[in-house]
């Protein structure tokens, strides 16, 4: 059975590096902001509109999940969103498949926090 730990980087240029390999993160964020922005915009609304600067919605890192032989496995990319007094929030997005160097679309499911 196969244990997978976790440990986190910081997302720059739309990606990240692990072991000195780079991975593409451009297609999660793309899913991400629109699912979290959705999620806000639906549940959220009177909160949302009130007090979050919508823009300033980045990827910061990445929660990596990695097997007992550091081969990453899936991962999910944390979001800081600011609202108008300079406090910020966390969200997070979906959890990816990794391979290839890059997050993968998750075919049976998603999952976004606000």
């Amino acid at each position: 059975m196969t244990i997978l730990k976790y440990e986190e980087y910081p997302i720059k240029d739309n990606g990240f590096e692990y072991l000195g390999n780079y991975y593409d993160c451009k297609f999660a964020i793309k899913c991400d902001l629109k699912r979290i922005l959705q999620e806000a915009k639906v549940t959220h609304k009177e909160e949302f509109e009130n007090f979050y600067d919508e823009d300033s919605l980045k990827p910061t890192q990445i929660r990596l999940f990695i097997d007992d032989n550091n081969v990453p496995i899936y991962g999910m990319i944390l979001y800081k969103i600011y609202n108008k007094s300079d406090y910020w929030r966390c969200a997070c997005g979906n959890y990816y498949p990794i391979n290839d160097f890059h997050l993968e679309p998750h075919l049976f499911q998603a999952s976004i926090c606000w």
